[in-house]
């Protein structure tokens, strides 16, 4: 049997280096491939958790909202406590009372929305001064007056005074929820919504129990039939 020549040992061994480098390549190929899909697959997962976490906190700030506006609620809400929601991990909210409150919560959601922007920052700063400064106008006040009065807590307002159909107050609910890719563990996204809503539905009363409560502080007087047959804060049916 003839023995192999050099050339023909150093031709397998060329065809052997080929395949190993064709091996080669396509596990680089595949591992590419595989790699790539399984980000794009992980990205689509973030967007859809992502989309899905803002989807709930706005439900869950409506639902909240609706519920004040409705006056269903027979304890008055604190302004600014932190509630977790236990159904819903690292969720949370509150409800702010207030316009100066609610105007310092829209500050503090743009704030963390601008992150380490400090133009951004300056401007939302700007941006509340020049909205305190036109509620100041409105009211014929200063804004050293306007601000003094904000200082006033609403919830001590309305302990003094009977709630009304009439009087409206500034009221937000404020939601926190996981931010997915924050800077670090435990950041939060924050969604704000607010409208405005008597002081009788912040407060839960009925309308009678607020006729009661005025007839008390002597503001009220319940032998008017008119004044008896319609809710605090409804002088009938005028103007309506």
């Amino acid at each position: 049997m003839a023995l192999p020549t050099t050339n023909t040992l150093h031709a397998r061994a060329d065809e052997r280096g080929m395949l190993l480098i064709e091996a080669l390549v396509a596990m680089v190929i595949v591992a590419t491939v595989t790699i790539a899909y399984i980000g794009i697959r992980t990205d689509a997962l973030v967007d859809a958790t992502r989309a899905r976490n803002w989807r709930l906190a706005r439900e869950i700030a409506e639902e909240h909202l609706t519920e004040l506006m409705a006056g269903a609620h027979e304890i008055r809400p604190e302004s600014g406590i932190i509630i977790p929601i236990d159904k819903y991990e690292g969720f949370s909210f509150k409800i702010v009372l207030g316009e100066a409150a609610v105007s310092e919560a829209e500050a503090e959601v743009a704030n963390e929305a601008a992150g380490e922007d400090n133009e951004a920052r300056d401007k939302t700063t700007w941006q509340q001064d020049r909205q305190d400064y036109q509620r100041a106008k409105e009211r014929g006040q200063s804004l050293a007056d306007y601000e003094e009065s904000q200082l006033e807590d609403i919830n001590d307002r309305l302990n003094e005074q009977a709630p009304s159909a009439d009087e409206f107050e500034e009221v937000a609910v404020v939601v926190y929820f996981p931010k997915l890719d924050g800077d670090f563990p435990g950041q939060q996204e924050t969604l704000l919504i607010k409208a405005r809503v008597s002081t009788l539905a912040i407060s839960g009363m009925t309308p009678e129990e607020a006729q009661t409560m005025q007839d008390a502080e002597g503001g009220g007087d319940s032998a008017d039939p008119a004044a008896a047959g319609a809710p605090a804060g409804f002088p009938g049916e005028s103007g309506r």
